[in-house]
Formats: C-alpha cells, structure tokens, sequence
C-alpha cells in the first residue's frame, strides 16, 4: 500500500513526500533502523553531557572550586565571543569561492552572488536539518538543474567536500606533531597521517592515465552495475586532473578557513576561562572537528565532549563545562551564520542555472538564444 503524501513548498524548494506503510522494502527498513541508530546515539550523547557537566559551583576535597553552568557563562569574556563569531563569518565567502572556482574551471560559470546563495542554503540544511549531507544533497540538486552538464555539476559538489574534508586533515595532522609527547594525541595524530598517505596512493592511482589503463579501471567501471552512468561521474571526476593548480587552490583555501575556525573556537575557549596551553588546542580542535565531520549523531554532539573530555579536561586547565560550552559555541556561531540561508530559501531564486522554460521565454522575448550559463 503506499501513501503519497501533499507536496510542500519553502521558498520555491518543492519536496514530494512519499511514505511506502506497506510492504516495507529492505532498503527502507536499513533507513529506518540508520536514524533510529543515530538518534539513540544522539539522545545517549546529550545524556552524557548532562550527567557529565556541573550545573552548580562545587569545591573538590583541594580547595578547587569548579564553576556550574551559570558562573562559567557570566564570567566569560563578551568582547573575545563577539571576536570569535566575527572570525566565524570569514570562512563562508571562502568556501564559497572554492566551489564556485572549482564549477568555473570545467566551464560551469555562474556569477559568485548565485554561487553564495546556493552555498549558504546548503549550510542551513547542514546545521538545520537531520542528517549530514542534505546540504551538499540540496547544493547537487540546483547546481544540476537548468544544466546540460548535470553530473559535472554534482561532481563539482563531491570534489568540493572532499576539498573541505582534506585541509581538515592538513590542519589536524599538521597541529598534532607539535604534541606527540602526548600519547592520546600521538595515536589519534598517527591514524590521521595514515590515512592521509592512503588517500594520496588511491588519488594517484585513480588519477593516473597509465595506472588506469595498466589496471584496467574504465573497463572494471563499465562491468559494475549501473556502469554507464558510474562511467559518466568518473569521466567528470577524472577531468579535474587537467587543472592541478584549482585543485591545490581549493586545498589551500580548505586549510585556511579551517585554520581560521580553529583560532575562532580557541577565541571562544579562552573566553570561557580555559587556560590550557595554545599549543594543546590548536592541536585537539582540529581533532575534535574531525569528530564532528562523522555522521554519527548530529555535528558530533555527544561523541566529540566524550573526546574532548579525554584530551582537555584537566583540574584547573579546563573544565568539563568550559569544554561543552566552547564546542556548542563552534556549533551555534555556525548555525547562526546559516540562518542567512533560510532568507536565500524563502525569498528563492537559488538556481545556479536558468530553467529551461525561462530559457525559452526570454529567446521569444528577444529574438535570440538566451547564454543559460
């Protein structure tokens, strides 16, 4: 039996809702069972949190006293918060550039402002919807739609996460050998690394002509289920080979914004009277992002304070509340900052590329084909 749900409408995103009661296939009971999973886990992190952090003062056996929530929150520094969150605001028009550098390179053009607003609506349905994914979902979507390029135009989205994920890396394993005194972070910083040289063989392996024709991959991908359409998404990712230098730009930019949300969140921390040295959190951060990266439960909440409270919680250094306070800070400045997508959403006009019908309308309009990059 299947149930089709009304169609509603935000801003001009129209989203059909189809519900399947009965029968119910595998595909959709492993759904199912995903967000159960993940909102078990999430529910388990907030607990966590609130079992974990001092809501009132208390004074330990030495004479320590450990501020609750409302001492940790009046005693923080305004003026340092209010410069954190301005810090926060320069990485969006710096991930905006990157992908809007990466479409542009393989032909993709469109002015930066539509690039901007696309990019910002896909940061609220990240930071303002389940899941970890719907915005670069929602960014594929009308990056695609009105193109005649629609897999380069996905691809763009792909390559421009996997950008953000690696600068991530750079920050992460490049901050934690300045602290591989300390065994935690030696072993996390060491996975990092590990990792890092893996991705680069594969990446040299998929990008290389000779490579590829010595194992065969084009023939492999075309033998795999759905090989046509596989073969059209690798030719689009394959193609960034030919510009190396926006590819390193876009790593470089990568590495900067994250470097600037890691001093933001280092801002918010000291604010908050943690006192643990830079050093110490200009390499757990980074880490701590990299939790948060995980589609475990929400932007990590839960998961990350439990990592967090392993590296920095420290009698004196850093409290388990200063700790919460300064991540949920990261999340809210973030969110906030997304808000600015929900205004791009309602007033609409988010496409990237003119509809096809618009297309047709304006040639009959003028006499002449219409440029719909």
């Amino acid at each position: 039996m299947r149930v089709v749900m009304p169609v509603y409408s935000l801003g001009g995103c129209f989203v059909n809702v189809t519900a399947t009661l009965w029968p119910i296939t595998v595909s959709t009971m492993k759904k199912i069972l995903l967000l159960t999973l993940r909102i078990v886990v999430a529910l388990l992190g907030i607990g966590y949190i609130i079992y974990a952090m001092n809501w009132q003062d208390t004074v330990d056996s030495e004479g320590v006293v450990h501020p609750g929530v409302i001492s940790t929150i009046k005693t923080a520094d305004a003026k340092l918060l209010l410069l954190a969150f301005l810090m926060v605001g320069l990485i969006y028009p710096i991930f905006c550039t990157r992908w809007w550098m990466l479409m542009r390179v393989r032909g993709m053009h469109c002015t930066w402002g539509k690039a901007f607003r696309l990019a910002m609506v896909g940061c609220f349905f990240n930071y303002c919807m389940p899941g970890s994914t719907g915005g670069d979902v929602v960014k594929a979507y009308y990056a695609a739609k009105g193109s005649d390029r629609k897999t380069d135009a996905v691809i763009s989205v792909v390559v421009d996460r996997i950008m953000g994920l690696l600068g991530l890396f750079i920050v992460a394993g490049v901050t934690g050998l300045t602290l591989l005194d300390e065994p935690r972070v030696r072993y996390i910083t060491g996975m990092i690394w590990l990792f890092g040289v893996c991705g680069v063989i594969g990446a040299s392996i998929y990008f290389s002509g000779r490579l590829r024709k010595k194992l065969h991959l084009d023939a492999l991908i075309a033998k795999l289920p759905g090989g046509r359409i596989l073969a059209q998404i690798d030719q689009a990712a394959v193609a960034y080979r030919g510009h190396v230098g926006a590819l390193f730009g876009g790593l470089a930019m990568s590495t900067l914004l994250h470097l600037i949300l890691t001093t933001a969140t280092v801002i918010s921390g000291v604010a908050l009277g943690i006192t643990q040295p830079l050093r110490m959190m200009f390499t757990v951060i980074p880490i701590l992002f990299l939790g948060m990266a995980v589609p475990i439960t929400p932007q990590g909440i839960g998961v990350v304070e439990a990592i967090g409270g392993q590296l920095l919680v420290e009698p004196t250094l850093c409290s388990f509340n200063q700790l919460v306070g300064m991540l949920m800070l990261a999340r809210v400045f973030q969110l906030a900052y997304s808000l600015m997508g929900a205004l791009f959403l309602l007033k609409g006009d988010i496409h990237i590329h003119q509809a096809a019908e618009s297309v047709e309308k304006m040639e009959q309009e003028i006499g002449q084909p219409a440029d719909t990059q």
